[in-house]
């Protein structure tokens, strides 16, 4: 994995931090009500792991906002640099 991809990975684990954190819900109740084990919820948010679509689409739905609020604000590259 690339430098640029492992910070991205960080960026949207804050940014989903923040949003649960905005909503005032725990991250055990978010993961609760959201089928998703609270290990699963703090490797997301802490940047350590390459979260899966369906993940997000758990947060959205938890989250009720679309999809496209959460990753909006990556800033990808989209050039290769090979």
């Amino acid at each position: 994995m690339q430098r640029d991809e492992k910070e991205l990975i960080k960026i949207l684990g804050h940014t989903l931090k923040l949003l649960r954190e905005s909503k005032g819900v725990s991250l055990n109740i978010f993961a609760y009500e959201n089928d998703m084990t609270t290990a699963t919820v703090s490797r997301v948010e802490n940047g350590l792991v390459d979260s899966k679509f369906s993940t997000l689409i758990k947060y959205a739905k938890g989250l009720e906002i679309p999809l496209e609020h959460i990753i909006k604000n990556l800033n990808i590259n989209y050039k290769n640099n090979d």
